[in-house]
């Protein structure tokens, strides 16, 4: 099992109790992932947010018009690795919507994966847990946007130039 001190100080946590952490972590489910295997793939649905506890991830977007395999590979864009201890398919656990990218294993993997059930039963127990994790998932999103943001301006800019366009 994963060090329980480090991933009590993943920004996911802050604000909470020690216990209040532990009955989280508890609500989890241990999966171990092989090296290049998949842990959550785009364009499928997804109710379940994962802990990467060891190991490191590589998050992929496909690009292009189709994501059908028979009419030509599909090309892939890597948008970033993930070293333990951090948290991903946050959207999941808030939304019945298609995952936004694939997550795959770039070395053996240990995570947990917490469904939308299992948080909806933490929150009814305790409520105080729930608001300071969403809190929390929000504050992540939210610097997520902000980079993404910054990197469409750039893009836009680049573009812009390129076009001759001032």
């Amino acid at each position: 099992m994963a060090d329980l001190e480090s991933l009590s100080k993943m920004p996911l946590f802050m604000g909470l109790a020690r216990e209040q952490v532990n009955a989280f972590l508890k609500e989890g489910r241990t999966l171990q992932i092989g090296t290049g295997e998949p842990i959550l793939v785009e364009g499928e649905s997804g109710a379940s947010m994962y802990i990467l506890a060891a190991g490191t991830v590589e998050v992929t977007r496909r690009f292009g018009t189709t994501t059908d395999d028979r009419i030509g590979p599909q090309r892939k864009k890597t948008l970033l690795s993930i070293n333990a201890p951090q948290f991903f398919g946050e959207m999941g656990l808030l939304e019945d919507a298609e995952r936004s990218a694939t997550v795959t294993a770039s070395t053996e993997c240990e995570v947990l994966e917490f469904t939308r059930e299992g948080f909806s039963k933490l929150v009814e127990a305790d409520r105080a847990l729930g608001y300071q994790v969403i809190y929390n998932i929000a504050l992540v999103l939210s610097g997520r946007l902000r980079g993404t943001n910054r990197d469409l301006l750039k893009l836009t800019a680049a573009l812009s130039l390129a076009l001759g366009n001032r």
